[in-house]
């Protein structure tokens, strides 16, 4: 007979300070800006967006994690280049793993304000709040008291005593921005932390449970080459906890409209530390971008029974009352 707190002992062990309770990543985190300072809300040259991310991490290899993210981005002020900006978000993020039977949902509101300091330098302050929620579905998990003769029977008693749902926690972000440009060149550098509240995170209510400050560092490069080719390298650096880890790369796009950049063509990499390698295919036409990443990994799991295997798919929707040549990299906060 299972022994019971079971399952107890497993969502506490998931939920660990140690670092094994973190925040869902994404290998497109260029293409989930709030997700990575809210300072970054009201940055892009578009009046407003809607973006989305989906991501499934390891799905052959045990229960994958599944991420779906939704979020806008608006400027309330200030839409013409030169001008202070005070720009509002919204996100929606919900995650899932076992099989479905562990689910998390986080909702979040940004609030950014950027300042011109001359013709080329600019920073800009953000802040952040988000709600959290966290709970363990019954019906998705199988007990040994419920073993019969014919395989799994759902209906009886899984002779466990339920853990409660996690109490639902509010979290505190902020973050910095510096931006240097000219009409060429643009550059961006922040840092940002998440959680600064510390909000307790528990099934078991043990007040030493707590969700982990969450920093992070990032940078990106853009250098207009002609009215066909653009560069971009772009970085970030975060930790958890304990856990750390960055991720470098960039991409080349191309014009392949008539010069009014309403179709351009992304190509390009990353490379994550410890972990992978991930190539980038992305298409911007008119007002919407998609963009594709695929993991191939380098780590230790690759000596186990199956590769572990992670896609990414991003899309992004555009709008500007104005139809000047906006074309540039793959990353909506510009």
């Amino acid at each position: 007979m299972m022994k019971k707190y079971l399952v107890a002992f497993i969502f506490l062990s998931m939920l660990t300070v140690d670092g094994i309770a973190q925040d869902p990543h994404f290998s497109q985190f260029f293409m989930a800006p709030q997700f990575v300072n809210p300072s970054l809300v009201g940055t892009s040259a578009y009046d407003w967006e809607l973006m989305s991310n989906i991501r499934q991490q390891w799905g052959n290899a045990g229960t994958p994690f599944n991420t779906q993210t939704f979020a806008g981005d608006i400027k309330l002020s200030g839409t013409e280049k030169q001008e202070n900006t005070l720009g509002a978000g919204f996100a929606l993020m919900s995650d899932q793993s076992m099989n479905g039977a562990f689910r998390s949902v986080y909702i979040s509101s940004s609030l950014a304000y950027h300042t011109q300091l001359n013709d080329n330098h600019r920073i800009g302050i953000g802040f952040q709040g988000a709600y959290g929620n966290r709970n363990i579905d019954y019906s998705k998990l199988r007990f040994g008291e419920q073993f019969t003769s014919g395989g799994f029977d759902v209906t009886l008693p899984n002779g466990e005593i339920a853990i409660a749902n996690m109490k639902p926690f509010f979290s505190i972000g902020a973050g910095f921005l510096y931006n240097y440009s000219t009409d060429f060149f643009n550059l961006d550098m922040g840092f940002a932390g998440f959680h600064l509240n510390s909000p307790q995170q528990t099934f078991l209510k043990d007040g030493n449970e707590i969700l982990p400050m969450r920093f992070i560092g990032h940078m990106n490069m853009e250098y207009k080459v002609s009215d066909v080719i653009v560069m971009n390298v772009n970085g970030c650096y975060q930790r958890q906890a304990k856990p750390s880890y960055f991720s470098i790369g960039g991409t080349v796009g191309m014009n392949i409209s008539d010069g009014d950049g309403t179709s351009v063509l992304y190509g390009g990499g990353w490379f994550r530390e410890g972990d992978s390698f991930y190539p980038y295919v992305g298409w911007l036409k008119g007002n919407v971008q998609v963009g594709f990443t695929y993991d191939i990994t380098h780590s230790k799991q690759n000596e186990g029974p199956s590769i572990p295997r992670s896609f990414e798919m991003s899309i992004v929707y555009k709008f500007k009352k104005d139809k000047e040549n906006t074309y540039g990299i793959p990353c909506p906060w510009k």
